[in-house]
């Protein structure tokens, strides 16, 4: 009798593909295993020397997804199955291997290959019953996996950062905060929680409440490089450490990185006090309800918030409190919205405004689209312009896609939510100067703008083929499945368009440079 251990949905991100840009652009693969051993031994004697160690198995298969590249999934079965079968006492694999975004021009789900292997005589992996195999094919394909180079792609690591502060303009610092982590190295901002209100307790009478909020992160840096790069910001906005329970200007923690647990006196993870700190859970909780801490006080984070003495004391501020002074300047119900009315333009209808009105801050999107090469370079670049433009905000960031196109070259596109106080126009013309940058190398249209109507020759809003446009509508449902255009679900418009069949996911992290 043969016993199986399964391990299903194994994922990490590799180079695998026959087309060019597949050489050079990692997607994600996803890899169902099954081992078959004699489990009767570990069975009687609880010991892990007489059974697999499927952790080892599981990085073993990440190990080959992130190695060297090859052209058809195919073969990357085969060296899985080669380095499962390279532990004892594996006898047999089943190995399932998945490509999800397969760059194919009709609407699908997965692409999967199985295949089924057994130990050779050798101790190498044998072919199934359909295929034979000589032992200097399968020896020559068990090497290769051992000797493949280590992949280029530095691995991404998941961290959860705690930020707060009691002195200055705090709201404001902290926003600046949020924007420096995501200007680091490698890093990705990928969630921000609400802003939460807590009483300075334990201090003197008359401190300042702090603002606490929690962002999610995907970084290539080390936990140690993360750490010196968030003490180079706190400095940055004057935050001296001298006494620990003092008042400050910001305060950047991490809470967790990887869901490691260590005892390191200069990095102790996860946060040693985490588990106790409403001001940190609450934050945590409402950005992500799922979410778990590690470590011997570990648990669901709202199962501990919910244990926390100060639980009380933490009160929400403020949902939107990104965007600068949102709430604080809402327009009146009679306030004039940009229109292409008797007005004029958007622009004109803005400047209708008293003079001491602060701008309304709106959501925006904007497409961008380019058959260079360079393409995913240039959008990189693009979105740095788009950030630094005074009055825009970038707060999301779709998945990379690629585009078929059967007469002429094929084409990246992605799109980027933004929050700006600019008029329509204003932000066109911008968006017009990123594109004469790069040589009119990239297309950048203003697609959206939250309670904007225009239909003039420089500003059309809501920009009038975005429907029918699956490279704009696929990324755009990916970075927001609820949203909608000119009041239809995007997720009807991209099933509706005629290109739908021509647009394939590239990667979920192609804005982190490798």
């Amino acid at each position: 009798m043969t016993d199986t251990i399964t391990l299903t949905g194994v994922r990490a991100n590799g180079t695998h593909g026959v087309l060019d840009f597949e050489h050079e652009r990692a997607q994600p693969f996803i890899v169902d295993a099954v081992l078959y051993l004699d489990l009767a031994a570990a069975g009687r004697s609880d010991a892990l020397n007489d059974t697999v160690d499927y952790g080892r198995a599981a990085k073993a298969i990440v190990e080959v997804i992130e190695g060297a590249h090859v052209d058809l999934i195919e073969r990357l079965a085969q060296l899985i199955a080669d380095r499962i079968l390279d532990i004892e006492p594996v006898t047999a694999v089943d190995v399932t291997v998945h490509k999800p975004h397969a760059p194919i021009t009709v609407p699908f789900d997965d692409v999967a290959v199985s295949i089924s292997r057994t130990r050779a005589t050798t101790g190498r992996a044998a072919a199934g019953t359909d295929t034979a195999v000589s032992n200097a094919d399968i020896s020559t394909g068990a090497e290769a996996a051992h000797s493949a180079p280590a992949s280029n792609i530095p691995p991404l690591h998941h961290a959860v950062v705690a930020l707060g502060g009691n002195v200055g303009e705090v709201a404001q610092t902290l926003r600046a905060a949020v924007r420096d982590i995501d200007a680091l190295a490698g890093t990705q901002v990928t969630g921000i929680s609400p802003l939460y209100r807590t009483a300075a307790w334990g201090m003197a009478d008359g401190t300042p409440d702090f603002l606490n909020a929690v962002v999610e992160i995907e970084t290539t840096m080390g936990s140690h490089e993360l750490l010196a790069a968030l003490q180079g910001i706190e400095a940055a906005h004057g935050r001296v450490r001298e006494d620990h329970w003092q008042s400050r200007p910001l305060d950047l923690d991490i809470i967790d990185f990887d869901g490691v647990t260590s005892a390191d006196p200069d990095l102790c993870l996860p946060h040693p006090r985490a588990w106790q700190r409403a001001f940190v859970l609450a934050p945590w909780n409402a950005l992500n309800p799922n979410a778990r801490l590690a470590g011997a006080h570990g648990g669901l984070v709202t199962d501990l918030l919910a244990q926390a003495a100060d639980r009380d004391a933490v009160r929400l501020d403020c949902e939107d409190w990104m965007l600068a002074s949102h709430t604080d300047n809402a327009p009146a119900d009679d306030a004039p919205v940009q229109t292409s009315g008797e007005t004029g333009s958007p622009a004109a209808a803005s400047a209708q405004q008293p003079a001491s009105a602060t701008p309304l801050w709106r959501a925006a999107v904007i497409s961008m689209d380019s058959t260079s090469t360079d393409a995913e370079r240039m959008f990189r670049q693009a979105i740095v312009s788009l950030d630094g433009i005074p009055g825009v905000q970038v707060q999301g960031i779709s998945p990379l896609y690629h585009v078929s196109h059967f007469d002429g070259p094929d084409a990246m596109s992605a799109v980027v939510q933004v929050e700006t106080n600019l008029p329509a126009a204003d932000l066109i013309a911008a968006l017009g100067t990123i594109e004469t940058t790069h040589e009119k190398a990239i297309d950048l249209d203003l697609v959206d703008m939250e309670g904007v109507s225009a239909d003039e020759p420089h500003c059309r809003v809501p920009w009038p083929s975005a429907r029918e446009h699956a490279s704009v509508l696929a990324p755009w449902m990916d970075m927001d499945p609820n949203a909608t255009l000119a009041g239809d679900p995007v997720s009807f418009l991209l099933a509706m368009a005629p290109d739908a069949g021509q647009v394939g996911m590239l990667s979920d992290h192609w804005i982190i440079e490798q």
